[in-house]
């Protein structure tokens, strides 16, 4: 049996459907509203003895396989290892095997953590206070600072260096990650004093940040966002997707908004269905 079989002889479309689509039994199947389209009526019909899924408004069916990748919007490898890890198989060659892949994986590493150690700064940190004041005269909640994972940049050349130097992450991946600079003494920290904005692709994996500068002032640009890496393209990565997802899904549109601030707002006043593009603002 190969590993696509052995994965959906495990696992029974119901329940996975069932988890992100409230469905009823309608007599040998059951039906919900559809993820990828809207509609008021259900249409989404899911067979439990073929073990597939179709809706009969926008024409998408398949096997479990095919309901994640529509659903979380990655490629038929990436649902097959997801859903074989929920499975229990092991795959005969799994994706996170290449050397690609692999640095892939140290880069949304070292990005996470540097997420966290942005966050604690301007959390925990005196260092952080005037951003933490400047997020709060914004109305943006203690709650969304942490859903959106908000941070802090101190203003110094090595901040951020040194703590992840510590964590045992060499020069070659903070440069590789787009989080320090060279010149001409050497590598610096990219982001520095400026309030961080935590970029995530649809899965959650962090790629990178937008920080956005709190002095006036200085004559450097607002905003200025990861250069693009093995994980980051500016232009394949809308901010907020990861946390709105959902409910873009179900209202079947999406309303792309200016900026970080404006979607965080949106979001705190109920109104879900938006995304933003990243290192835009008009204030």
């Amino acid at each position: 049996m190969s590993d696509v079989d052995e994965v959906k002889s495990r696992l029974n479309i119901v329940d996975i459907a069932g988890e992100r689509v409230t469905l009823k039994k309608a007599g040998r199947n059951f039906k919900g509203l559809c993820p990828f389209h809207k509609e008021k009526t259900p249409s989404f019909m899911v067979s439990p003895e073929r073990q597939t899924f179709h809706c009969f408004g926008c024409g998408k069916g398949g096997s479990v396989i095919d309901f994640v990748m529509e659903y979380e919007h990655i490629d038929f490898l990436e649902a097959l290892e997801q859903l074989a890890g929920r499975a229990g198989v092991t795959l005969t060659k799994r994706i996170g095997d290449s050397p690609e892949q692999k640095l892939k994986e140290k880069l949304y590493e070292v990005n996470a953590l540097s997420g966290e150690f942005y966050q604690y700064m301007l959390t925990s940190h005196r260092l952080g206070e005037k951003a933490l004041s400047y997020l709060k005269n914004r109305g943006i909640s203690g709650k969304s600072i942490k859903t959106f994972g908000l941070g802090y940049s101190p203003n110094s050349w090595d901040a951020l260096s040194l703590f992840l130097k510590k964590k045992k992450f060499d020069e070659r991946i903070l440069a590789t990650a787009g989080l320090t600079v060279q010149g001409n003494r050497g590598f610096y920290d990219r982001f520095r004093g400026r309030v961080m904005f935590t970029l995530r692709d649809h899965r959650g994996n962090v790629v990178g940040f937008s920080g956005r500068v709190l002095d006036p002032t200085i004559k450097e640009a607002k905003y200025i966002n990861t250069s693009e890496t093995p994980v980051y393209s500016k232009s394949n990565v809308l901010y907020g997707l990861d946390v709105t997802k959902s409910a873009i899904a179900k209202a079947g549109e999406a309303i792309v908004m200016e900026g970080e601030l404006d979607l965080i707002s949106s979001f705190q006043e109920g109104v879900r269905g938006f995304q933003a593009r990243c290192g835009y603002s008009r204030a």
